[in-house]
């Protein structure tokens, strides 16, 4: 299956486009992409040549910011009908978690995920293989803080704002945009908060309200999504990883294959399943030792080690250097 994006996703296209300079209808003719197919918001079309355009504009009126300033034209109503949700909800970390339950009514490229600890949360934007380009970040990401800041009253912000991609040639307009501290080249793209304030109960939380419209949402017909084994393989690893559960066998099972259809999958991707498992531990170890200040001993067991020894030993042959030492030089 292609890759699906909502009309929505151009909304602040035509408007940046004259802003910067660029005729937005020559935009869309270069992309093939009909006027009318903006017309209405749940209109979906592939999301490749959509990404080009956005990413083409950008280059062309060399505007770093491109993407971010089609998010300051989003609301929380553009969401679609996964908004009837979200003002329902109970709390943030809700909200958070439906935004990723139900992605696939806004698009089929961009996800977020949690890691959670005790003291401190990251919420991250994981894209799609091919789709991890900067305008497509910001637009995320941007999307992301504005909705939930719309959402919220302004009362709650996450921490900080991490960005993958270098920092852009002018600051300005993410400065305007977000009211917390910026991370670029960061070694995520998404939010840092505090696990407690994700608690906080929200004002208009209807539980009955959000029941119905978790049972409307379920309605809406879908196409089945493109989904690589890879990827699916890669989340139940991030499941199972803590306390060694993560082993062949087990991620099998948990997709619902044996083993040795698991690895005859990921070899025909140009993967394999030690690879897959090595580069989660890479990700979760990296992400717990600038992320959080929690222990070696708690972040060997989170990869899955049966020791702190070994963990230290599988992260100095694997980064050059002690868990300790690449948190501090990082």
């Amino acid at each position: 299956m292609v890759r699906e994006v909502r009309a929505a996703s151009l909304i602040g296209f035509i408007e940046v486009c004259y802003f910067v300079g660029l005729d937005p209808f020559e935009q869309l003719r270069r992309a093939e992409i009909s006027p009318r197919f903006l017309e209405d918001p749940e209109n979906r079309c592939p999301a490749g040549p959509v990404v080009q355009m956005i990413e083409g504009a950008a280059a062309e009126a060399h505007c770093d910011a491109f993407g971010l300033l089609m998010a300051e034209c989003r609301s929380f109503a553009s969401l679609g009908p996964v908004s009837l949700l979200l003002q329902h909800v109970t709390d943030v970390g809700s909200m958070l978690d439906a935004l990723n339950d139900y992605r696939r009514l806004m698009n089929d490229v961009v996800s977020l995920e949690c890691i959670r600890t005790e003291d401190s949360s990251l919420f991250c934007w994981i894209f799609a293989p091919g789709f991890e380009k900067p305008q497509i970040i910001d637009l995320a990401v941007g999307i992301g803080y504005r909705v939930l800041s719309e959402a919220l009253g302004g009362w709650w912000a996450p921490e900080s704002v991490h960005f993958a991609h270098s920092a852009p040639r002018d600051l300005k307009t993410f400065q305007q945009f977000f009211s917390v501290p910026i991370e670029f080249d960061a070694t995520f793209s998404g939010y840092a908060s505090a696990t407690r304030s994700l608690d906080a109960p929200l004002r208009n939380a209807d539980p009955t309200m959000a029941g119905h419209a978790r049972r409307l949402l379920e309605l809406v017909p879908l196409n089945g999504e493109f989904a690589p084994v890879t990827d699916a393989a890669q989340r139940a690893i991030s499941l199972l990883l803590p306390g060694g559960g993560a082993k062949l066998a087990s991620v099998a099972a948990n997709l619902g294959m044996s083993a040795r259809i698991l690895q005859r999958r990921l070899a025909l991707e140009g993967t394999s399943f030690d690879a897959l498992l090595n580069e989660t531990r890479k990700d979760v170890a990296e992400r717990f030792l600038l992320g959080s200040n929690r222990s070696v001993d708690f972040i060997a067991e989170m990869t899955g080690h049966g020791s702190t020894d070994e963990f230290v030993d599988w992260f100095a042959s694997t980064f050059g250097e002690r868990p300790m030492e690449w948190r501090d030089r990082n």
